[in-house]
């Protein structure tokens, strides 16, 4: 994203706690703050949401519709017009079917990968606090939307994979010994997985050189090792092709154990992503919960910078509660170096003082935004 792609206007229909909204921003960093339940996470769920898949809550689409008693609004929206390019941006419910959402881009049909490929958003949420000692999973959802930035069609790829690996975990489950349909299925993984992997490859050594770059900041540096096998293989020199084959070759001689187990054990959806404190030499998940959310920013900070002169733009909830006020103050000033647009929620505005009338800031007040002098 471009400095001149921010969210310049932003409007919510029946979303959540809101009925409406209609608000504008200039395209420096956004302070939300007011007591808990005012709304300000849910108008940063409703922004992760012009960005493809769920949300950063990954919460059912029908969880998102405002309800008015007993009865939730089918029509809720998020909207937005783009700064610079005037590219208008959008996702809602789809009346009579809540399990479906609709993407749309300047009046057209979007998705998910178009939409990434306008408008570039990453995260931190509280839930994401202990990250580094939750399971595997949680820390490659994490990655793989560090990947969207760089690779957008990599959620899509993401999903055929899982989808054929779905279908043949229902090949063991239903006794089906069909080798030409095993076949098939395990080509689909071998070609999706290969690509999954070295999109992670390729944001590894990214992160990793931007890290070694920036030494000496106010957020300990982490040393990263993606553990899985196809990633391994390009660390290795090997190419797309190459990986591809042996996936292929994998997974067709893990059929037998695979059955016996009724899904498919080894592959790129059992990678993890290891994160090492560098000064400690010390694993993350082994840290203080302190520096663990350090890290944690650290290591957002370092991706956004990766994207060079368009960065993504940045959705931080509760960011500021557990830093102290230098750390607070070096996170703002790192925040006001990466020139693009951030959002910050907090319960009290004093947290973010350091923008000292670089930021906009708004008190949310009941769904309501009320813009105060920085």
């Amino acid at each position: 994203m471009s400095k001149t792609d921010y969210i310049k206007h932003l409007l919510l229909s029946d979303f959540r706690s809101y009925a409406a909204l209609d608000i504008g921003f200039d395209g420096r960093p956004v302070v939300l703050y007011g007591e808990n339940g005012a709304g300000k996470t849910n108008l940063l769920e409703a922004i992760s949401l012009l960005s493809p898949g769920r949300g950063w809550r990954r919460a059912k689409l029908m969880d998102f519709a405002r309800r008015d008693g007993e009865t939730a609004c089918e029509n809720w929206a998020v909207a937005a017009k783009l700064g610079g390019s005037e590219v208008k941006i959008g996702t809602g419910g789809v009346e009579g079917v809540p399990t479906r959402r609709k993407m749309r881009m300047d009046g057209k049909t979007a998705s998910g990968p178009d939409m990434a490929r306008q408008l570039s958003i990453n995260w931190l949420t509280p839930a994401q606090d202990r990250l580094f000692a939750g399971p595997a999973s949680d820390r490659r959802k994490f990655f793989d939307r560090l990947c969207l930035v760089h690779v957008p069609q990599h959620g899509r790829t993401s999903l055929v994979y899982d989808k054929s690996r779905a279908e043949r975990g229902r090949l063991f489950s239903d006794g089906i010994d069909d080798a030409y349909w095993f076949d098939a299925l395990e080509a689909d993984m071998a070609e999706t997985g290969a690509k999954i992997a070295k999109a992670r490859w390729q944001v590894l050594e990214m992160l990793r050189t931007e890290i070694d770059n920036r030494a000496g900041g106010s957020f300990p540096q982490s040393d990263l090792v993606l553990d899985g096998e196809a990633e391994a293989l390009y660390a290795a020199g090997a190419d797309e092709y190459e990986v591809a084959q042996y996936i292929k070759t994998g997974l067709a001689n893990d059929r037998a154990l695979d059955a016996r187990a009724g899904r498919t054990l080894r592959g790129v959806h059992k990678s993890d992503l290891l994160v090492t404190h560098r000064a400690k030499a010390m694993p993350a998940a082994s840290c203080s919960t302190g520096e663990q959310k350090a890290l944690l920013i650290g290591l957002v900070l370092a991706h956004a910078r990766t994207q060079g002169n368009k960065p993504p733009l940045l959705l931080l909830d509760e960011v500021a509660a557990h830093l102290d006020e230098h750390r607070r103050a070096a996170l703002i000033e790192e925040l006001l170096e990466l020139n693009t647009q951030v959002f910050l929620t907090g319960t009290d505005a004093q947290l973010f003082k350091a923008f000292a009338g670089r930021a906009q800031v708004f008190e949310v007040v009941g769904g309501e935004l009320y813009e105060k002098q920085s």
